[in-house]
């Protein structure tokens, strides 16, 4: 990558053809200078060691002030990388980015046929993106191994060395709100082009039949959906490389702005703009409990069957796969009741569950319900009731766990007053939104499991009303984060606020918890409401609570890790209750190996999102839920990182390791190597069991280097 098309472009820097910066950019940085410290003395060499240990903790708080290291846990965060043991992948849509071989768009230029890549964009220069198909087919291009698939899960494999499952998401299109008229589809960015080594397909459709997705500002609102081919090249290939693999059928819905569709949610003309699939529910005048919800639901299970059966037959024809999922976050469906009280679209997961183990014997089944919906229905319209709506389908023999996508806040953070959460700690130090044991603390605990806030004045003023029970305490039903009390329980339904005489068909610790997703966005107080996306098409785009909007990608980091560590009974923190063992089964509450981290993707870092004139959405990675390019605790010099804020779309921090040799990318050594400053004396290792002058000595050694670096002051 060479002129404009660099990692260092974002902050207005070139990079020559041999990965050199320029002259210009080198001048620039090598006047560049890092916090300098405070002056810390030497020591004696007859210091006592209270004198010792207190110049070393000196040097530690000026290794965190200055970014060396973060403070407490694992500050490397290799923990972290390594307690991942299964990842999401996405793109749902893009046509091939899960083809492990290249493919190339076909056309005709000037009467020569030239081929331009669909996946491989990590490869090759950008100046061999688009080449003669004759010389594409002696490089050996057409087909090839070398794509961006592999080089994503080359990248994957090297820094979450731990990760043995990978969570297939394959969309189709949804184009309404309400079940009755949504039509279910496959869609393609183009119906004007051919594709090489194979055309585009699925179930049966050419490119031609298939929906084209709607454009926002000139572009694709999304990518096409994933080809048949190719899908099942890229289930073989995970599997080669002895993962095992789930596979999830996602409903993306492709309603753009100034759509007049009439709006289930709020009535009137206008469907929200690019909404969420779990918003897909009963027309706007249609009642509860009435014939006409069952008739809608009906309607759109007709088109839901089809598009999931097509991919467990797809999976099959891969071989097999580990897990299938029925499908993700459909709340606004299977929330709703028919006309005797039942819930349909229930009724139909337990009968579309039967049919997909007929083609998949081999694989666990399972629903994955959406973090607000897994655990029971509450209609809010003032009867009290409260349904375990989902145990036909937990309890049917088919499933094989209690799946939902993981949203839980952990934090209740604000920068200014009121922060009830800004405690004194033990060691005289105040909490840190990032601290450990603070989000640890939250998981079995805080919102969702403690208290609620009932409107949003009370959330700004941090009034906060507790979960409570009444006479039958058992405040757990009500509780969306109290995992523990809904799997240790029978369940009993309450109608009209009473509970009913029998329980319903759940066998307490009968099955495990699989996270389907468990994600955080990369923003400032990300753990507040972990559940926000940015995505500015989309009229569910929004800030976490309280967020000031800047990218954070330790808040990610550490949500993640802390979620991961309180279930993992290998980590040192871990508590036998936090994950219990089941009476019924062998194993824990949660399959720690279910834990399913939103998100990796196909689309291999740097290089996405770093074209951003390549992919529409790249422009969303520094605050979404991308976990590749974030597992690094570094971050670029502070006056870089705000170079890096007048661009949308930079890599906060571009770190790149080469997936084929393991060493840091040759446009980051060259300039790392370009700010680097004096290089110190060596510092001889202090003996097991060092003399106080010994230690001192070292310690010495070390404070003149960074003297030097200009690192502390003289």
């Amino acid at each position: 990558m060479t002129g404009k098309d660099n990692l260092f472009s974002p902050f207005g820097f070139s990079v020559d053809r041999k990965g050199r910066v320029d002259n210009n950019t080198r001048a620039f940085l090598s006047k560049f200078k890092a916090r300098t410290g405070p002056a810390i003395a030497d020591l004696e060499s007859d210091a006592s060691w209270t004198e010792i240990a207190a110049t070393a903790n000196a040097l530690i708080r000026e290794f965190v002030a200055q970014g060396w290291t973060e403070k407490g846990f694992d500050a490397n965060e290799t923990a972290y990388a390594s307690a991942v043991r299964a990842v999401t992948m996405i793109p749902a849509a893009t046509e091939f980015a899960y083809a492990p071989y290249e493919v190339l768009r076909d056309q005709i230029t000037a009467g020569t046929e030239y081929v331009a890549t669909e996946n491989a964009f990590s490869i090759y220069e950008r100046d061999m993106w688009l080449l003669a198909h004759a010389a594409a087919n002696r490089a050996g291009r057409i087909g090839g191994a070398a794509c961006d698939w592999a080089t994503s899960l080359n990248l994957m494999q090297s820094q979450l060395p731990n990760v043995g499952l990978v969570n297939l998401f394959v969309s189709w299109y949804g184009t309404d709100l309400r079940a009755g008229e949504c039509m279910l589809v496959p869609g393609v960015t183009g119906a004007s082009f051919e594709t090489v080594p194979h055309r585009w397909s699925c179930a049966g459709m050419s490119r031609g039949e298939a929906r084209i997705v709607s454009q926002v500002d000139g572009n694709a609102a999304f990518g096409g959906t994933p080809d048949d081919t190719s899908l099942i090249a890229c289930i073989e290939d995970l599997k080669a490389r002895k993962l095992e693999v789930a596979f999830t059928p996602f409903i993306l819905m492709d309603i753009p702005a100034g759509n007049a569709l009439p709006d289930p949610l709020r009535g009137g003309a206008g469907q929200p703009a690019y909404p969420w699939r779990g918003r897909i529910t009963k027309a706007y005048a249609t009642a509860d409990r009435s014939p006409e919800v069952e008739a809608e639901v009906a309607a759109f299970v007709r088109q839901y069957r089809a598009f999931v059966l097509h991919y467990a037959q797809l999976c099959a024809d891969a071989g097999g796969v580990d897990i299938f999922l029925l499908g993700t976050e459909l709340r606004g469906l299977t929330w709703l009741r028919g006309a005797e009280g039942g819930y349909p679209f229930v009724t139909a997961l337990k009968q579309l569950a039967a049919d997909v183990k007929a083609v998949l014997p081999g694989a666990r089944l399972s629903y994955a319900a959406d973090w607000s919906e897994w655990f029971g229905h509450q209609p809010p319209d003032g009867t009290g009731d409260a349904i375990f709506h989902l145990d036909p389908l937990w309890t049917d023999p088919n499933i094989d766990a209690i799946a939902f996508d993981n949203y839980w806040p952990l934090s209740d953070w604000r920068d200014g007053t009121p922060n009830m959460d800004r405690a004194l700690k033990e060691d005289g130090t105040l909490t840190a939104i990032t601290d450990y044991d603070y989000l640890m603390g939250n998981i079995r605990g805080g919102e969702g499991y403690d208290w609620y806030y009932a409107s949003t004045a009370d959330r700004d003023a941090q009034m906060r009303s507790p979960i409570t029970d009444g006479g039958y305490h058992k405040p757990w039903i009500y509780r969306y984060k109290d995992i523990w009390g809904w799997w240790a329980n029978p369940h009993y339904d309450r109608l009209g606020g009473i509970e009913v005489a029998e329980p319903t068909a759940w066998v307490p610790r009968s099955k495990p918890f699989w996270f389907t997703e468990l994600g955080c966005p990369s923003i400032d107080k990300g753990s507040n409401q972990p559940n926000m996306f940015h995505d500015p098409k989309s009229a569910e785009s929004a800030l976490p609570h309280h967020s000031t909007g800047q990218p954070d990608n330790l808040i990610q980091r550490r949500y993640l890790h802390s979620m991961l560590r309180f279930f993992d009974e290998t980590d040192a923190a871990f508590e036998e209750a936090n994950n219990p063992q089941s009476t019924v089964y062998d194993g824990r509450m949660v399959d720690v190996s279910r834990i399913m981290i939103y998100t990796w993707d196909a689309r291999p870092y740097p290089y996405f999102p770093l074209f951003w004139w390549v992919w529409s959405d790249a422009v969303n990675w520094a605050y979404g839920h991308w976990i590749a390019g974030k597992l690094s605790t570094y971050a670029l010099p502070t006056e870089l990182d705000s170079m890096a804020k007048t661009t949308t779309y930079a890599p906060r921090h571009p770190y790149i390791v080469d997936p084929a040799t393991g060493k840091l990318d040759k446009q980051y050594a060259d300039f790392f190597q370009s700010i680097e400053f004096v290089k110190g004396s060596a510092i001889a290792n202090v003996p097991l069991e060092p003399t106080v002058s010994e230690a001192a000595a070292a310690i010495n050694s070390l404070l003149a280097v960074l003297r030097a670096q200009n690192r502390l002051a003289t």
